[in-house]
């Protein structure tokens, strides 16, 4: 009974820490202006590529501080997709008003406390504009991944349902087989519509497109200084060094054995299995062989080559 109890209360805790930012938006609008912060590092990635990983290895420094695990306290407080028509989660740099600017300052002033404030949401990837109007000077960090493995882990989290069910669409999708309805996981992607009736391996192909081709348009719109580039699979195959060089970076001080404990004891708290080289020719090989094609260009401009079909 008692450690019931205890666990309730630590789940109540939990709850109000988590909905903290929130109270920024009453406290704004009679507060005083927050300034903006300083160099605040936002992690871009499509879904499963790696964010998850890589944001729990920054946290391990102790000069930055998040407001959770991913920012959608903040960015989606005014831009709720039935809000818009069920368009997408991509924002503009229009869709920032002066009442959203001050909240989302007041809220990570709040909960960075002073330390420098860090962000994963791939959401981001389709609200660059938004986020350089809303936090100029912003430094970005983008993971890249390879689009079978990348596609094959969207298509598990599709199949762990509830646990990255996103929205309730006003539209039902008919050609996921036992997933069908209105459960979309994950970020909602422009012209979703015309996937109503597609697979599960075209919609997680899709999410893979949209995510990089938004992120490969804003690229070339910012400063050099603020864009810092890393290939999840070379994250796997050197951690020490590629996570020394992203510290080197930021300007933040490596903390050692952020490497070992980071992506060896502990890979994600999103984490869904181990992880490991090509695992889509075991997951999901005829599925991710299918859309292939259809992610083709978009993985030569990331910089991979051709998939090879034969290698294992």
């Amino acid at each position: 009974m008692r450690s019931n109890r205890l666990f309730g209360a630590r789940r109540f805790v939990w709850r109000v820490r988590r909905s903290g930012p929130r109270l920024a938006r009453p406290l704004s609008a009679v507060l005083p202006a927050a300034p903006p912060p300083q160099d605040p590092i936002l992690v871009l990635g499509c879904p499963r590529s790696g964010t998850g990983v890589l944001l729990e290895a920054l946290l391990r420094s102790p000069d930055v501080r998040s407001v959770q695990s991913e920012g959608h306290i903040l960015w989606d407080e005014f831009h709720h997709p039935r809000d818009r028509g069920w368009d997408s989660d991509a924002l503009g740099e229009s869709d920032v008003s002066e009442r959203e600017r001050e909240f989302v300052r007041l809220a990570i002033r709040w909960w960075a406390r002073g330390q420098r404030f860090v962000d994963k949401t791939p959401a981001s990837c389709l609200r660059i504009p938004y986020l350089e109007a809303l936090l100029p000077g912003a430094i970005y960090v983008f993971l890249r991944r390879r689009a079978p493995d990348n596609v094959s882990s969207l298509m598990e989290a599709w199949k762990a349902r509830p646990r990255f069910v996103k929205y309730r669409l006003p539209e039902p999708l008919s050609g996921l087989g036992p997933l069908n309805g209105n459960l979309w996981s994950l970020v909602l992607v422009p012209g979703w519509r015309e996937l109503r009736s597609a697979s599960l391996e075209e919609i997680c192909a899709h999410q893979y497109l949209a995510c990089n081709e938004a992120v490969l348009a804003a690229r070339d719109r910012i400063e050099p200084s603020r864009w810092i580039e890393i290939a999840y699979e070379d994250l796997l195959a050197d951690p020490g060094s590629e996570l020394r060089r992203l510290y080197r970076q930021l300007g933040l001080d490596f903390v050692e054995k952020t490497h070992e404990e980071v992506l060896a004891r502990r890979p994600s708290r999103t984490t869904l299995t181990d992880p490991e080289p090509e695992k889509w020719r075991r997951q999901n090989p005829e599925a991710v062989e299918r859309i292939l094609p259809l992610v083709a260009d978009v993985e030569r401009r990331l910089g991979y080559e051709a998939v090879d079909l034969v290698g294992g």
